[in-house]
């Protein structure tokens, strides 16, 4: 790019859209993610119709989690040792072909909800490698001066999907019946293959790592040690694991939906798409503000996100609800945005899949076992006392996380 004055004159915010590769790669995300909350509204529901269990509901989680938990560090040697784009391409063509093929069981009346485990524990395996590989590659197509706003646009773009695809996926369900949903997901793969095609990477890091000249487990173990050592890292994903655990899941949503607010699929489109415009609000505040002390800002997004998910689980009103879990996606958004700039500051290009695989390991892994747990727990004491245990156990999470922080924490987070 020339050194021209045009340049200067984005938004630091915007900054990340100068780089054509980048908005190519934030145009296919959004198109994916839109039709993946599409189906994501449609699985929780219609296993949830199907069984009327929580507990079954909750096993869901399991099997998204299981795979990922198993290969998630894999997938981040893999993403540091073959280009991360062909890694995306075949991943991406792999959920398409599982969309599409849950679609026509569901349009010939042939759909069981062990078909929806199957679609589950297939979308875990491929997001353990694809995950590591969406975030390296990101990473690497823009500027580090341009890293925070790359960033933030990014998490925009995987939440943007959240705003209005559950509310699309209950009209759906609603009026179009079980089939829809999926073929529409299905659908929307091709916008992020379309868009991985069009990029012109060439080969460095962005594209592809210089061969690997260790064995896998020294690989891993790279990864492993390099976040074990930073104090700012470890202290934010205890924190986060203990929130994927044992907060908010569209298992949780879906219970409290159906169960404690008498919501149709409507209604739980409604509680998911109100999630996902906080998420947007809080990311539209992180593309004004450059945080500096990011260990401080990660335990104080902590203390309020316990207060809101207290909230949530004392909500008898839809509406009231539906607010608190505005709320709830703005704080969660700020939260991750905070901890996934921090991690990208800290690791160098040549670690990154794997630094990222952990720290995804930590959140998505965390996150989906937080299915089952908030299954096994309604199952015992019901949604409101199970929310509000948790809410409790997320507070425990925060004293101990600012503990394992201290000043030196903050220093390293914040430089």
């Amino acid at each position: 790019m020339s050194a021209g004055s045009a340049p200067r004159a984005w938004p630091a915010g915007l900054a990340a859209l100068r780089e054509r590769n980048f908005v190519l790669y934030v145009i296919g995300l959004i198109t994916s993610q839109l039709g993946q909350w599409i189906e994501v509204t449609a699985v929780s529901w219609i296993l949830y119709e199907m069984t009327s269990s929580p507990l079954l509901l909750g096993l869901n989680g399991l099997f998204r989690a299981a795979p990922f938990i198993l290969l998630g560090l894999v997938g981040g040697v893999v993403a540091d040792r073959i280009p991360r784009r062909a890694m995306l391409m075949l991943t991406e063509s792999t959920m398409l072909v599982m969309s599409l093929a849950i679609g026509l069981l569901a349009a010939t009346d042939n759909l069981q909800f062990w078909h929806l485990y199957l679609l589950s524990l297939v979308s875990g395996t491929v997001a353990a490698f694809s995950g590591p590989a969406r975030h390296a590659l990101m990473a690497g197509l823009v500027p580090r001066e341009a890293l925070q706003s790359a960033v933030t646009l990014h998490v925009i773009a995987l939440r943007s999907g959240m705003l209005v695809g559950p509310a699309i996926g209950g009209l759906m369900l609603a009026y179009g019946g079980y089939a829809l949903p999926f073929l529409v997901n299905a659908a929307s793969f091709v916008g992020m293959i379309l868009a991985l095609r069009a990029m012109r990477l060439s080969a460095a890091p962005t594209e592809a790592a210089p061969p690997a000249r260790t064995g896998m487990l020294l690989s891993v173990q790279e990864g492993v040690r390099f976040v074990w050592r930073s104090p700012a890292l470890k202290a934010a994903l205890a924190l986060e694991i203990m929130t994927g655990l044992f907060g908010y899941n569209s298992t949780l949503v879906t219970i409290f939906s159906r169960d404690i607010l008498a919501a149709g699929p409507q209604g739980l489109g409604l509680l998911f798409s109100a999630l996902g415009a906080g998420g947007l609000l809080g990311m539209g505040a992180m593309l004004a503000v450059r945080v500096q002390r990011h260990a401080r800002v990660i335990l104080m997004f902590g203390v309020v996100y316990v207060a809101l998910w207290s909230a949530f689980g004392l909500s008898k009103s839809l509406w009231l609800t539906a607010a608190v879990l505005f709320l709830l996606g703005a704080v969660d958004s700020m939260w991750s945005v905070t901890r996934s700039t921090m991690a990208q500051m800290l690791v160098p290009d040549g670690l990154r899949g794997r630094v990222m695989s952990v720290v995804m390991l930590a959140t998505r892994g965390s996150g989906q076992l937080g299915h089952v747990q908030s299954g096994v727990a309604v199952s015992l004491l019901g949604g409101p006392a199970a929310t509000l245990a948790g809410a409790g156990i997320i507070a425990l999470g925060v004293i101990v996380s600012a503990r394992m922080l201290g000043k030196r924490g903050d220093q390293v987070a914040g430089g």
